[in-house]
């Protein structure tokens, strides 16, 4: 097990619950091949523990050596540079907007292959019910994509990108698109659902409903909405706002 997954196994916070996690509030700490942020890592209403993170890597450099989590099911979204996946028996290099999604049990390791700093944001789940390690061999296994994969719809608020709708060893149904708002654009009317979402802005500034509250957000900041909990999300610039979406249940 490498220093930085013992640094996050024991720097377990209290319960996650609905917050706007500022890019510009994150502190950079340093480990042997990388620089990390952490944003969060405890218990939500859905899942036994949710662990978010920033990674930076240098050229040449990996994160981590080879490594499986038995328990736990990780999505990664790169935000600049490249990034050289490696899952099990597939390896693919993915840029700004890729996406790739390791299943539990699979051996992986991350890579910086391009000459700038690669930064990646990697998202962590731990289900309150068993691993269905066969149920995400059966969906396909570890996923990778890159930005050009996704297929775009056109639509009267903007546009939207579809990422995957699939089974996976750890949820029924995890769902990941890309939704891209017009200015002054609501992306729904305010409502709560049972399902937790991720939300991570990529261009433009949004006003964020939380509760019976609002905040702002920036590119780079995460958003997680708990269950149960009302929330809408609101372009409030010139220019589109653009942001990955994600469900899981």
């Amino acid at each position: 097990m490498t220093v930085l997954t013992c640094l996050f196994a024991n720097a377990q916070q209290g319960s996650v619950t609905s917050k706007v996690f500022g890019w510009n509030d994150l502190i950079v700490e340093k480990d042997t091949g990388s620089y990390f942020m952490k944003m969060a890592n405890g218990p939500t209403a859905t899942l036994a523990n949710l662990e978010i993170r920033v990674v930076e890597v240098d050229p040449g450099k990996s994160p981590h050596s080879p490594l499986a989590h038995v328990d736990a099911e990780e999505l990664i979204i790169v935000k600049e540079g490249n990034l050289k996946v490696t899952a099990g028996s597939n390896t693919a290099i993915i840029g700004p907007g890729g996406v790739a999604l390791i299943m539990p049990g699979d051996l992986h390791t991350f890579e910086n292959t391009g000459k700038a700093l690669t930064v990646y944001y990697a998202i962590r789940f731990k289900t309150k019910t068993p691993i269905n390690a066969e149920r995400g061999k059966g969906a396909g296994g570890s996923f990778t994509g890159d930005w050009e994969n996704w297929s775009v719809t056109q639509n009267d608020k903007g546009e939207r990108r579809e990422v995957f709708d699939r089974f996976t060893a750890a949820f029924q149904k995890m769902e990941l698109h890309v939704t891209s708002l017009n200015a002054g654009q609501i992306s729904h009317s305010p409502h709560k659902h049972t399902q937790e979402e991720i939300i991570l802005l990529r261009k433009g500034t949004a006003l964020v409903l939380l509760g019976d509250g609002t905040q702002k957000a920036e590119p780079g900041d995460l958003i997680f909405f708990s269950s149960g909990h009302l929330h809408a999300l609101k372009n409030s610039g010139t220019t589109p706002l653009e942001y990955f979406a994600l469900q899981f249940q």
